[in-house]
């Protein structure tokens, strides 16, 4: 049975304590310079281990996390004479043409971390081996091997190849041959993390993960979507699939989508669609295509696909509930809770908010903690106009372009289908307080009925927004404590969540503990690295990895969702990008 790329050995020089990944090693190979294409960061390697007898070998499987081609004559000093320091560099670089190993002064040299796996050959019996968790330590000294592509991929998508939930998220970063699998429904149910800088393509990875789940399905996604991105990057999902784009408030929307939505022709369609399109952020690869947008979403419009979130009229309990529940007991704010109670019974419609509105507006602030009364009581003010504003405008529009937050949650619990929810709004703190506001609809929902299924993915993207540690941001406070509760206790009921974001430092560390999975490209700020360190015992070295990553290419870790838990794997996502344009091209 062939296990090893042929015509490639090397030895394993060194073996050391590591606080984050219990072992590190170091491992040379001679210098070829064709072997530069086949040793590559994210490449497995076999290590005969201590397990080893007369019957059976027992190769340690380590993941080789840093390839640097060194020549020792070049490691002197640069402080000599410039040129003999110069001429013996130009005399090293005819080496590297070396189509064989020759050159003593020539190494490749590797870092690698262990996988806690090994590979179990019995010396009479050649054609039979197995994956164990490993059994010993490799034996310094001793010669060591790349795995070839086939066992490659049996070693990282260990155990999960034939389960059920599985989807293919993209290949291994330099060895397109090998596919990375992962089971989604247990990536939703144990949270993910998106983790990386500016211009990393997070957005891209959200859109390229959300397709493949919703492929396989029946799930539910939600996406708060401050930025307005997804309605494109997930264009061809809303296309096909039960989808819509959910406006929070009619200011939200250009003005011609409200007129469509009011007398849905077909030139108030047209005007909508494009000022949709004109209006929505594009990534540079389909910016030039901006006018092939406008056939599609044109469609969806008319399909109610873009929805104003809307009620007739509103539970003035619920919107008590709400507001109490972001109150304190100080005499600062009880004051206007004491105005609501007095003001409101049953259901609410826009006369009825207007007269609450006047009360709230009218009530004096105590002399003591008048500023903390006073911002109390603004953003009751603010919240109640916003309330009265969308029921006078929404109160004449048609059903097939409103949803409720109890239309959602019915959906969000139907089983047997899948559906896409991007929430969208001009106000940060209204996407938080209708995050805080459907999480623990859903979460009381499902507890009270013991629901467990479909599993619902709740995706905050530029989570720092959402979950960040300062609680002064109106609406955070009920966002953050939703976003735990999530976290912590959603996936005994099928609701997960997804954090993205570029600034992991400043996000609450009770949340940030709870992913699962995490993928990870670039943090240029060792604060940021430090944190995932410490989430996942990764060694910086394993994280500087990422720092030579191309677009698409990120580390994925997870204990719950791939072959081998905790093992980073260096993935190269597909660009969703390019399936948008083929749904572009496809349109007929």
């Amino acid at each position: 049975m062939v296990l090893f790329v042929e015509n490639i050995s090397g030895t394993l020089m060194n073996m050391e304590k590591s606080n984050r990944t219990s072992l590190g090693f170091t491992l040379w190979f001679p210098f070829v310079r064709d072997h530069m294409k086949v040793i590559r960061e994210g490449s497995l390697a076999a290590v005969r281990n201590f397990s080893t007898d007369t019957s059976e070998d027992h190769y340690s499987v380590m993941r080789i996390t840093s390839v640097m081609p060194t020549h020792y004559a070049m490691n002197a000093s640069m402080d000599g004479y410039p040129g003999f320091v110069e001429e013996a560099a130009m005399s090293a670089a005819r080496d590297w043409n070396q189509s064989r190993p020759i050159e003593d002064t020539t190494k490749i040299v590797c870092d690698a971390v262990p996988s806690r796996f090994e590979v179990k050959r019995s010396r009479s019996m050649e054609n039979e081996a197995e994956i164990l968790p490993e059994t010993n330590m490799p034996m310094p000294g001793e010669r060591v091997r790349l795995f070839d592509a086939r066992w490659t991929d049996r070693i990282i998508n260990y155990d999960i190849q034939k389960q059920q939930n599985t989807i293919q998220l993209g290949t291994l970063a330099n060895m397109n041959d090998v596919n990375i699998l992962a089971l989604w429904d247990s990536m939703i149910r144990t949270h993910f993390g998106v983790f990386a800088y500016t211009n990393a393509g997070k957005s891209n990875l959200l859109s390229t993960v959300t397709s493949k789940i919703l492929d396989e399905g029946p799930v539910k996604v939600v996406i708060y979507d401050l930025m307005g991105e997804y309605g494109i990057l997930l264009a061809d999902k809303m296309y096909k699939n039960n989808a819509s784009i959910v406006f929070l408030t009619p200011d939200t929307v250009p003005q011609s989508v409200m007129n469509f939505w009011n007398y849905p022709t077909e030139q108030n369609s047209a005007v909508a669609a494009r000022d949709i399109v004109r209006t929505t952020v594009l990534p540079k690869m389909l910016a030039g295509r901006q006018d092939m947008f406008v056939e599609p979403v044109t469609r969806m419009l008319a399909d109610g696909k873009f929805k104003i979130l809307s009620r007739d009229a509103v539970s003035t309990n619920d919107i008590l509930n709400d507001i109490t529940e972001s109150a304190d007991t100080s005499v600062a704010t009880q004051g206007v809770v004491s105005v609501l109670n007095e003001n409101m019974s049953g259901m609410a419609d826009a006369d009825n908010v207007e007269s609450l509105l006047r009360a709230v507006e009218s009530h004096e602030l105590p002399q003591k903690n008048a500023a903390k009364a006073g911002i109390f009581k603004r953003k009751i003010i603010l919240k109640l106009q916003s309330i009265k504003h969308t029921l006078a405008k929404t109160k004449n529009m048609s059903q097939k372009f409103r949803i409720s937050l109890d239309d959602m949650v019915r959906d969000l619990n139907q089983d047997g289908s899948s559906s896409l929810y991007i929430i969208q709004d001009t106000d940060d703190i209204r996407v938080r307080e209708f995050s805080s506001e459907i999480g623990q609809k859903m979460l009381s929902t499902r507890r009270e009925h013991g629901t467990i299924s479909p599993p619902v993915s709740f995706i905050y993207d530029e989570a720092d927004q959402f979950i960040a540690q300062d609680d002064k941001p109106l609406g955070m406070k009920e966002s953050k404590h939703t976003a735990e509760q999530l976290a912590r206790r959603g996936r005994k009921y099928g609701l997960g969540v997804g954090i993205a974001t570029q600034r992991i430092v400043y996000l609450d560390t009770n949340i940030l503990g709870q992913p699962h999975t995490y993928f990870v490209s670039k943090l240029p700020r060792a604060s940021d690295r430090e944190k995932i360190q410490e989430a996942f015992g990764l060694s910086d070295e394993t994280l500087q990895e990422s720092l030579r990553f191309n677009i698409g290419q990120w580390l994925l870790i997870s204990h719950s969702a791939t072959g081998i838990d905790g093992l980073p794997i260096p993935i190269q996502m597909p660009d969703a990008n390019k399936r948008i344009e083929e749904f572009l091209g496809n349109i007929g």
